[in-house]
């Protein structure tokens, strides 16, 4: 969850506009350097009509990721209610979240840097927001039912997934600039095969 306690109930009330403004905050000066005024310039009004808006800096970040998960559900959405095996429906899942990253590959380059600050909460048990990983739970569910995925944690992994495929694409296409076919198939392919050679492999755990 956020860290802060700020979050607004009615997030959909705040104006678009500012939403952008975040955005474009967050793209020029990343997450940690945002702040109210900076994304008071980047709407084109001025502190005091941002103050006087009562929206506070948290409330902002917090209604971009909302629809920053918005955009995450619609792009997941053909591959959790399509029709293949459990396997195949979690690699278009990954897929389709490394193309809705490489639309706001700028925006979210500008999240990576930050403290745990909008994806996570803090400590060795915690894990990403819901709505984020919940998805590939349920795709791990399946895999482990149909028999085409191994029967793991399904949370955990899930949490995992997320980070290790989402975080990898955009630190690969923003500060590696590899081509977004290459970063989206390498991440995937080492997230679903692993590195172990299950074959001729002895009993023994490794």
């Amino acid at each position: 969850m956020f860290q802060s306690q700020d979050q607004p109930a009615n997030s959909e009330h705040i104006e678009p506009r500012l939403v952008d403004a975040t955005a474009a905050a967050i793209t020029r000066w990343g997450l940690t350097e945002t702040t109210r005024e900076r994304i008071a310039v980047e709407a084109g009004i001025s502190r005091a009509t941002m103050y006087r808006s009562g929206v506070t800096r948290d409330q902002l970040v917090a209604a971009l990721t909302a629809r920053a998960a918005q955009t995450f559900r619609t792009a997941i959405w053909p591959a959790l209610t399509g029709r293949g095996s459990a396997a195949e429906r979690l690699r278009a899942a990954l897929e389709a979240m490394c193309a809705a990253a490489e639309q706001h590959l700028p925006l979210l380059a500008g999240m990576f840097s930050a403290e745990g600050e909008v994806f996570h909460r803090p400590g060795p048990n915690a894990l990403t927001v819901d709505v984020f990983a919940e998805p590939f739970e349920r795709l791990l569910l399946d895999g482990a039912a149909d028999g085409t995925l191994r029967r793991i944690p399904e949370t955990v992994t899930a949490t995992v997934l997320f980070n290790m495929v989402g975080w990898g694409y955009i630190h690969l296409r923003s500060s590696h600039h590899w081509e977004p076919e290459i970063a989206c198939r390498s991440v995937i392919d080492l997230a679903l095969h692993g590195l172990l050679n299950m074959e001729g492999r002895p009993s023994q755990a490794v």
